[in-house]
């Protein structure tokens, strides 16, 4: 069950919300901040469940009708706005208001609305939501927020929830946890900072986006290595595909992201037991100035949560790192 999970992981927030249930005093808007990886939105899940489940004790069994079609997102008085891989439009907010201003068609009479990554929000979005929660459909239409950085969002919204700050996993123990797996030394150390969970690290691993990913941003600095005009070639041929725009900003998004953690690894000298990527980190390509390269690197994974035109941010990376060549 998912709330042992909870507790197991997070007894600060397990506490908190079940003190909160128990009491039957759950704020009407809540915060959930905290890395990648921490299980904000499954716990967001077991809050909407608990509020509804008939079985609660004050957690939802998990396992009756209502907290199934929820577990399902099917709930027909919840709604769900994903801002992970699109920002979230002013649009979408009053869709959800026209939707939460009818009458309750699920028997229980609560309303929920979970907004993930919320701080990839226009700012039109963020002030319908705002006056939203300011003026909720009602005394029982619950909001839950969920955001990896917080500092994005307006202050008026956050001073209007319960913020609740979730733990990152013990790097180190996760690390431990997968000594004995045959991962690659430098890729374990990558995936144990992109995410907390060894169940969400293991499918991330397998996935084939990450492994285009890895590939790819390795090829780009054998090629940048051999001259930079090559790495600028192959990364505007190789890195989008340019038949999916979702599934190129997530591998753009990835690919970003690993090459700014590469370039701190560089900046930090970082140690690994990875034949190939140790002579990548050790023997960078001498045009590249890693703390520049960082910065472009971690300047543009900021610009594509703000739904920026892909080709043009690779063209912008490019000119800024040739900008910076020694």
């Amino acid at each position: 069950m998912f709330r042992d999970h909870l507790k197991e992981r997070q007894p600060i927030v397990e506490r908190v919300l079940y003190n909160a249930l128990h009491h039957k005093q759950a704020s009407h808007a809540y915060l959930f901040t905290g890395p990648k990886g921490s299980k904000m939105f499954e716990t967001a899940i077991l809050l909407a469940q608990s509020l509804v489940c008939e079985h609660a004790n004050p957690w939802a069994c998990e396992e009756c009708d209502s907290c199934v079609r929820i577990q399902s997102e099917i709930f027909a008085d919840m709604v769900i706005l994903d801002g992970t891989d699109t920002s979230i439009k002013k649009e979408h907010v009053l869709s959800m208001q026209e939707k939460f201003s009818r009458t309750a068609l699920e028997k229980y009479g609560r309303k929920f609305y979970i907004v993930k990554a919320a701080e990839n929000a226009t700012t039109e979005a963020l002030n319908s939501l705002l006056k939203f929660l300011e003026e909720p459909s009602g005394y029982d239409t619950y909001a839950i927020l969920i955001s990896e950085k917080p500092e994005r969002l307006l202050e008026t919204i956050v001073s209007r929830c319960q913020t609740l700050t979730f733990k990152p996993q013990d790097r180190q123990v996760l690390m431990e946890s997968l000594q004995e797996s045959d991962l690659d030394p430098y890729e374990l150390h990558l995936l144990t900072q992109m995410v907390n969970d060894q169940e969400e690290l293991l499918e991330l691993q397998s996935s084939e986006l990450f492994r285009q990913c890895l590939t790819s941003f390795g090829e780009f600095i054998d090629e940048y290595n051999r001259a930079p005009y090559l790495g600028e070639i192959y990364l505007q041929n190789n890195l989008l595909k340019r038949k999916d725009a979702q599934s190129d900003r997530q591998r753009l998004t990835l690919f970003l992201n690993i090459g700014m953690m590469f370039f701190k690894d560089v900046l930090f000298k970082t140690q690994t037991q990875s034949s190939e990527w140790k002579s990548r980190l050790y023997h960078i390509p001498r045009q590249i100035k890693a703390l520049a390269a960082f910065t472009i690197f971690n300047d543009s994974v900021h610009k594509i949560g703000g739904n920026a035109n892909l080709g043009l941010l690779i063209d912008a990376l490019l000119y800024q790192l040739k900008e910076e060549e020694v």
